[in-house]
């Protein structure tokens, strides 16, 4: 597991969402694209936070509850997030998983997403 990097497992193929979009927007998105957490982009495409299930879920039971309207994700997005280098060990990579309990975290190179990796990702890189 050392000698594998995360460039070579992680997902090149994903969805990312706008600070500005709608989250009941932001939901089926990632329902549709079957991903437990996106990246949040701005309009120059640079990575400004992370947008998981959970707190999708925390906001729309609250505005459900109390019928506040809608949430922009912007202000549900989790702004300081963990990245991971394309070239970093799948071994530390996995540490991270465990440490933080996320499900996915984005890969950056100079300062630009190039892709996400997951625990999925680690696991099949386990039986490869």
């Amino acid at each position: 597991m050392k000698t594998k990097r995360v460039r070579d497992f992680m997902a090149n193929h994903y969805t990312t969402v706008s600070p500005e979009q709608s989250l009941a927007t932001a939901v089926r998105t990632l329902l549709e694209y079957h991903q437990s957490a996106a990246p949040v982009v701005n309009a120059q495409q640079e990575l400004v936070g992370l947008l998981s299930e959970a707190d999708c879920m925390r906001t729309t039971l609250l505005e459900g509850y109390f019928n506040e309207g809608v949430a922009l994700v912007k202000d549900q997005m989790t702004a300081a997030t963990e990245t991971v280098s394309p070239d970093e060990e799948l071994s530390s990579v996995s540490e991270m998983f465990l440490k933080n309990c996320r499900r996915m975290m984005p890969v950056v190179e100079a300062g630009v997403l190039v892709g996400i990796v997951s625990r999925r990702d680690i696991l099949k890189a386990l039986i490869d």
